[in-house]
C-alpha cells in the first residue's frame, strides 16, 4: 500500500467496517466523549430570541450534558419517542422541529405536522408532560385524554441525572391464555354465578427499554448509543441484511448502500454473513420476548442517510450498540402490545405503501440478455404454450441504444418495432418494464435529448468537491473499494474501466471542475460508457426526470425497473462503486429546515439519492398523462416501480428486489428470512431474483434444476416472484459481430429445462433425469397455485396499505401467543416458514435432498392445522386429512417428483383450523380494464372447521388509483391523492358451537358473508353473480347428517361426499349488503 492510499485511510470520510469501527472505538486510540451527568434548563427550550418556545419542545424537552452537549427527547406518538443528538449543537435553538424525508410529514408539530395529522386520523387526544422536580430523575410522560376524568398515563421516559441513563416505562398487560375456555351449552344466571372464577387483569408497570448508564458517546462525526438487552430478549428484523438467522445474535452489521454482487465483497464470506453492506438500508429491528408472559414489543429505527454501524451483543452480550458515523443522531423507538400493533404504529410514521397494481403479484420474467424483440416475444409465447401464467416481462439495458437511458435501439436486429412488440404483449395480458438507471451516457448524440437538455439546463451533479487538505490534487485521489474481502484502491488519474470504446477523458481536467461530474457504468466484458448523473436531490430536476419516461410509455411500457439506484458507478469513477465520498451534493433530506446544510458530502447523505430517484420516478409516472395526449388513458392508473435499493421511506413509492444474487443454495437459504425481515418494516413487495441472477463456475450454463424447483416452491406465495438471470450473448451486428458480448447462462426459464432434457436425453439417467423432467411441471404447478390464490395475496396487499402488515408474515406476527417461536429450538422454523396473511402456512424446503430428504416443520400452538388440500385446477380440492396439533413438529415428505400425484406435496403447506381462503380460477394473466376482457372469475370461499374466524376480502378493478381508501380528511395529504374508496369490502365470519343431547353431539357452524362498505358498485363482470362457499369437514364428520339452512331463498347447497365438503352458493348482490347472507350448517360425527 502506497503513501496516497495511507492518506485515503486517514481521511474520516471513508467507509469503515462496523467491526473495525467499534474495535477502534473500544481500543482507546481515539478520543471519545462520554457525558456522565445531565440537567434540564428552561432557557434551553427557547429559540434564539430567548423568548419563544422552540417548536421542537412541543412534545419533548432538551437536556444539557455536563460537557455542554445537548440531547433532545421527543414524543412522536403516545408510545413512540425519538432521541436526537448532534455534537455540533451548542444551543437548544440549534434543534429544529423538522423531520427527515423518511417521515411522512416535514415537521413534527404544527397544524400540518406529523402529530396533528395522525391524531386527526386516529381520533385521539394526548399531551406530553414534564416533571423536573425530582432530584434524581427528570420525567417525560404521555397522557391520554389529559383534560378529562379519563386521563391515563401511557408511557414514561425517566432520565436519570447522574449517572446519565434513559429508562422507558409503561404498563404491560399479561398474555392471554392460549386455549379457549369451555362454554356451557345453556346458561342461566344462577349457574353462571355459581361457576364464576375470581379473575383480575394482570397489568404491571415495567421497564421496557433503557440505555446503558452513560450510554451515549460521541467521537468526531460519530454518535454511539448503547441500549441494554434483557436476558430473555432477542432482536429480529434488520431489513435486507443477509445472514443465517432472522434473530440476530453476536454480530456486527453495516447499513451502507453498496453494489455488492453475490453479497461477498467486503467480508468475502457470502450471503450468510450478517455483516455485509447490501443494496438497501432498512435499519429497523424489533426486540421481542424481553418480558415473558407480558404483552410487550419494542422496535428501533435509526433515521440517518449515511453509514450506520450496529454491534449486536459482540462486545457485550447484554447490550446492542448503534453508531451513526455522520450527521445528527436520530433514533425512533416504538412500543406496542403485539407485533401487529408495533408494525402499524411504525408504518403510520414512515408511511404505508401506496396501493400497487394487482398484476404486481403475478409471475414475472426478466433477463439480462433478451437483446432483441424476438427473444422477448418468444419467451412469452413459450410460457403461454406451456400453460404457465405470466403478467410481467422485464427487458434489461439490452433494449437501449448503446446504453442510453430512456432510449430504444430500433435497428433491424434489435427492437425495430417497440410499439408493435409492446402492443402484442399487452394483447396477451403481459405488462412490460425496462431497466432505468440514474445514469445518462455522455456519448455524443444529436438525438439524445435527455443528455443534451440535461447539459443545457444544468440538471446534472457537478464535480464540486470538499477537498481533503492533505490530498487536494487530482493525482493524489484514490477511490476506495472492496472485492471478495480485500480492500482495493483505484487511481482515477491512471485507471479507467476497460470499455470496448476507451474513455479518453483527462481526470486532471474533469476533477473538481464544477462541470457535470464525469462517471460511468460498467457492465463487464467491456460493456458500458462514461456518463453523467441527474441531480435528483433537487426538486426541479426530479420533475424533469419524471418527464423523461414519456417516450417509453408512449411506446407501450407499463412500469419501471429501477436499477443501479445508488447511483452505482464503475469503481474507477468513485468510492464503493458510488459517487466520490467528498463530492458535494445538494441536500434536501430535511425538507424546509433552514438549519440543514444545503450541500453535504456524498458519504453524509449516501442513501438520500436513491430515495429521491424512486420518488422522482413515482411522481413522474403519476403525472405522465398530463404531458402526452397518447397517455391520457393512464390518468387514474396505478403505477409500479421495482427498485434495487434505497432507504426507509422508498417503500411508499416502490417495491424492492434484493440485488444481484447467484444460483446457490446459500442465497435460497436466506431468501425467506430476507422477505420476512423487510415485511416487518412495512415493505409490501420484496424478493430475490428467483433462480439466481449470476451463474456459478461449477454450473455455468444454467441453475441446478433441483435448486430452481426449490426456489419456485419457496416463492410460490411470497410477494415478488420474478425469474431473473444473466444470459450469455454474442454481438449480433457491428464490427464485433459474432464475438461474445457477455458471459452468462444459456437459460433459466422453466420451459427451457424441458427442451434441454429432450435434446440431451442420453446425458441424463435415473434421479438426475427425473429432476430435469420435473422442472417444468413443478414450476408450472407452483405458479398456477399462486394464481388460484391471487385473491388471498391481493387481500393481504390491500390490507397492508391500511395496517402496514406484510403479505408474507413471520409466524411471530400471526402467532405471537406461542412463545416457543422465540426459543432457540424453534428459531430455524421462524426464519424458514411464513404465513400468507393469517391462515395459510408455507414451509418450503431450502436444503438439497442429498442433505435432507424430509422437511421438518413447526405448527404454531394452540391451533390445529390441516394439510393443504386445495389444488390450482380443481374446483374444490382433496378431502381433509386429520388435523395436526399445534405446538408439534412434523417430518414432511416433500421429495421432488415429476409425477402429478406428488405435485401438491413438494411445498409443505398447512391451513389453520377455522381458516378462510378465497380461491379463483387460474387465468393466463391478471385482468384490468385496459387489457383484453376476460370472463368473470367467480370466487370460492374455502372455510375450514374448528374455530371461530373472520376474513376481510377487498374487491376492486385491480388497477385504478381511486380504489384506495380515502383515509384522510379533506385537505390532509396522507396516501394517494386520488384515493376515492372505489372498492368493496366483503367480510366473511364463521361462528362455531357444539350441542349435546340424548342422540349425541351436534356441531353447528354459522357463516355470514356481508359487505360493510361498497364504493365500487356492481361486480358481476369481475366475480360473477354467485359466491361459492366450500365448507370443509373434518374426517370424523358424518356427511349424511350435514344440512344447511338459510333465510335467503336463493341459497343452494349440496354435499360432495367424495371431497367431504358442503358446497353452498349464494347471490353476490345479496351478500354485498350490510346484513349480507347467513347460512347455518349442522352435522354430527361418525361413531
Amino acid at each position: 500500500m502506497g503513501y496516497h492510499e495511507d492518506v485515503k485511510l486517514r481521511d474520516p470520510y471513508i467507509f469503515v467496517k462496523s467491526d473495525d469501527f467499534f474495535q477502534n472505538l473500544d481500543s482507546g486510540n481515539v478520543k471519545v466523549n462520554r457525558p456522565s451527568r445531565i440537567a434540564y434548563r428552561p432557557e434551553d427550550q427557547l429559540l434564539s430570541d430567548g423568548k419563544t418556545k422552540n417548536p421542537a419542545c412541543k412534545s419533548g424537552a432538551i437536556f444539557r450534558f455536563n460537557d455542554d452537549s445537548l440531547l433532545l427527547i421527543q414524543f412522536l406518538r403516545p408510545k413512540v419517542w425519538q432521541i436526537r443528538f448532534d455534537p455540533n449543537n451548542q444551543a437548544g435553538s440549534d434543534f429544529s422541529d423538522f423531520n427527515t424525508r423518511t417521515i411522512i410529514k416535514d415537521t413534527l408539530g404544527g397544524p400540518g405536522g406529523l402529530i396533528n395529522t395522525l391524531d386527526d386520523l386516529e381520533g385521539i387526544d394526548w399531551a406530553m408532560e414534564l416533571i423536573d422536580t425530582d432530584p434524581r430523575y427528570l420525567i417525560l410522560q404521555t397522557v391520554m385524554n389529559p383534560k378529562t376524568p379519563n386521563r391515563r398515563v401511557e408511557l414514561q421516559i425517566w432520565v436519570q441525572r447522574d449517572p446519565f441513563q434513559i429508562i422507558a416505562v409503561r404498563v404491560l398487560g399479561s398474555n392471554p391464555p392460549c386455549e379457549k375456555l369451555p362454554e356451557l351449552q345453556s346458561v342461566n344466571s344462577r349457574t353462571a354465578k355459581q361457576l364464576e372464577l375470581p379473575t383480575h387483569k394482570g397489568a404491571e408497570a415495567a421497564i421496557i427499554w433503557k440505555t446503558r448508564p452513560r450510554g451515549l458517546q460521541y467521537s468526531g462525526h460519530s454518535t454511539i448509543l448503547s441500549v441494554e438487552k434483557s436476558v430473555t430478549a432477542d432482536f429480529m428484523g434488520f431489513g435486507e441484511q443477509g445472514g443465517k438467522h432472522l434473530f440476530k445474535k453476536k454480530t456486527y452489521m453495516n447499513y451502507f448502500n453498496f453494489d455488492n454482487m453475490r453479497y461477498q465483497n467486503v467480508y468475502g464470506k457470502g450471503p450468510q454473513d450478517d455483516r455485509e453492506p447490501l443494496y438497501h438500508s432498512e435499519p429497523f429491528w424489533i426486540e421481542v420476548d424481553s418480558h415473558p408472559g407480558y404483552r410487550s414489543q419494542i422496535s428501533t429505527f435509526i433515521d440517518n442517510y449515511s453509514h450506520i454501524c450496529v454491534d449486536v451483543g459482540v462486545k457485550d452480550t447484554g447490550a446492542i450498540r448503534v453508531a451513526t458515523r455522520f450527521n445528527s443522531f436520530r433514533a425512533i423507538m416504538v412500543a406496542g402490545d403485539s407485533m401487529q400493533d408495533l408494525i402499524s404504529s411504525y408504518t403510520s410514521i414512515v408511511g404505508k405503501p401506496r396501493l400497487k397494481p394487482r398484476y404486481v403479484l403475478g409471475y414475472h420474467q426478466a433477463c439480462y440478455g433478451y437483446d432483441d424483440q424476438e427473444s422477448v416475444l418468444e419467451s412469452v409465447h413459450e410460457y403461454r404454450q406451456a400453460g404457465i401464467p405470466i403478467d410481467g416481462m422485464h427487458i434489461d439495458v439490452d433494449m437501449q441504444d448503446d446504453y442510453r437511458t430512456f432510449t430504444i435501439n430500433k435497428a433491424d436486429k434489435h427492437f425495430p418495432d417497440p410499439v408493435g412488440m409492446f402492443k402484442t404483449l399487452r394483447e396477451q395480458g403481459v405488462k412490460c418494464s425496462t431497466n432505468i438507471t440514474p445514469y445518462i451516457s455522455s456519448m455524443p448524440s444529436d438525438t439524445y435529448t435527455t443528455l443534451n437538455e440535461g447539459l443545457e439546463k444544468g440538471h446534472f451533479i457537478t464535480d464540486d468537491r470538499d477537498l481533503d487538505p492533505t490530498a487536494p490534487e487530482a493525482y493524489q485521489q484514490r477511490y476506495q473499494g472492496w472485492s471478495v474481502g480485500n480492500q482495493i484502491f483505484k487511481v482515477p488519474i491512471m485507471e479507467k474501466p476497460p470499455y470496448f470504446e476507451p474513455d479518453n477523458s483527462d481526470f486532471n481536467e474533469t476533477f473538481n471542475n464544477k462541470q457535470a461530474f464525469h462517471g460511468g457504468v460498467f457492465y463487464g466484458w467491456g460493456n458500458g460508457h462514461p456518463g453523467h448523473y441527474p441531480n435528483l436531490n433537487n426538486k426541479d430536476v426530479r420533475k424533469w426526470w419524471g418527464k423523461q419516461y414519456k417516450y417509453l410509455f408512449e411506446c407501450g411500457l407499463d412500469f419501471v425497473w429501477q436499477d443501479m439506484t445508488g447511483p452505482c458507478i464503475a469503481e474507477e469513477y468513485g468510492d464503493m462503486k458510488g459517487l466520490p465520498f467528498r463530492l458535494n451534493l445538494d441536500s434536501d433530506g430535511w425538507s424546509g429546515d433552514s438549519k440543514a446544510a444545503d450541500r453535504k458530502k456524498a458519504i453524509e447523505i449516501w442513501s438520500l439519492y436513491s430515495y429521491n430517484l424512486h420518488k422522482a420516478t413515482y411522481h413522474g409516472l403519476n403525472n405522465i398523462d398530463k404531458i402526452s395526449d397518447q397517455l391520457k388513458w393512464r390518468e387514474n392508473r396505478r403505477n409500479f416501480i421495482i427498485g434495487r435499493g434505497s432507504f426507509v421511506g422508498s417503500h411508499r413509492f416502490a417495491g424492492l428486489w434484493t440485488g444481484d444474487n447467484a444460483s446457490t443454495w446459500e442465497f435460497l437459504d436466506i431468501s425467506v428470512a430476507q422477505v420476512l425481515a423487510l415485511g416487518m418494516s412495512g415493505i409490501t413487495i420484496s424478493g430475490q431474483d428467483v433462480g439466481g441472477f449470476e451463474f456459478i463456475d461449477s454450473e455455468h450454463n444454467f441453475a441446478n434444476p433441483e435448486l430452481l424447483i426449490r426456489w419456485y416452491s419457496a416463492y410460490s406465495l411470497l410477494p415478488w416472484f420474478r425469474n431473473h438471470y444473466t444470459k450469455k450473448r454474442f454481438w449480433i451486428d457491428g464490427p464485433r459481430c459474432g464475438e461474445m458480448r457477455k458471459d452468462g447462462k444459456k437459460f433459466q426459464e422453466p420451459y427451457a429445462y424441458q427442451k434441454h432434457y429432450e435434446e440431451n436425453r442420453d446425458q441424463y439417467q435415473g434421479h438426475e433425469a427425473m429432476l430435469y423432467r420435473a422442472v417444468l411441471p413443478v414450476c408450472k404447478y407452483q405458479i398456477r397455485l399462486r394464481y388460484s390464490l391471487m385473491q388471498l395475496l391481493y387481500d393481504a396487499m390491500f390490507e397492508n396499505m391500511v395496517t402496514g402488515l406484510p403479505i408474507a408474515r413471520a409466524m411471530v406476527i400471526t402467532d405471537d401467543i406461542d412463545r416457543s417461536l422465540f426459543s432457540n429450538d424453534n428459531q430455524y422454523f421462524t426464519r424458514s416458514q411464513y404465513m400468507v396473511r393469517n391462515d395459510l402456512l408455507v414451509a418450503p424446503a431450502l436444503i438439497p435432498e442429498a442433505k435432507r430428504q424430509t422437511r421438518k416443520l413447526y405448527l404454531p400452538y394452540p391451533d390445529k392445522w390441516y394439510s393443504m388440500n386445495l389444488r390450482p385446477d380443481e374446483p374444490l380440492g382433496a378431502p381433509l386429512l386429520s388435523p395436526a396439533e399445534g405446538g408439534s413438529r412434523v417430518e414432511y415428505n416433500c421429495l421432488i417428483s415429476d409425477e402429478e400425484k406428488q405435485m401438491p406435496y413438494i411445498t409443505p403447506m398447512y391451513i389453520r383450523e377455522g381458516g378462510i381462503i378465497p380461491k379463483i380460477g387460474v387465468r393466463d394473466y391478471i385482468p384490468d380494464p385496459s387489457l383484453p376482457k376476460q370472463d368473470a372469475n367467480p370466487i370460492t370461499l374455502h372455510i375450514y372447521p374448528g374455530k371461530d374466524s373472520t376474513y376481510n376480502m377487498y374487491l376492486d378493478d385491480g388497477i385504478s388509483r381511486d380504489s384506495a381508501p380515502a383515509r384522510a380528511p379533506a385537505g390532509m395529504k396522507v396516501g394517494d391523492e386520488k384515493a376515492a374508496n372505489k372498492y368493496c369490502q366483503v367480510d366473511i365470519e364463521q361462528y362455531t358451537k357444539t350441542f349435546n343431547d340424548e342422540s349425541g353431539v351436534e356441531y353447528m357452524r354459522n357463516v355470514t358473508v356481508k359487505s360493510p362498505f361498497n364504493g365500487f358498485g356492481d361486480f358481476k363482470d369481475i366475480v360473477g353473480t354467485e359466491y361459492t362457499l366450500a365448507l370443509w369437514h373434518d374426517p370424523a364428520c358424518n356427511m349424511d347428517t350435514a344440512k344447511v339452512k338459510s333465510s335467503n331463498k336463493k341459497v343452494t347447497w349440496r354435499n360432495d361426499n367424495n371431497s367431504r365438503v358442503t358446497v353452498v352458493t349464494l347471490p353476490v348482490a345479496d351478500a354485498h349488503t350490510e346484513n349480507g347472507v347467513s347460512i347455518q350448517l349442522t352435522h354430527s360425527n361418525s361413531d
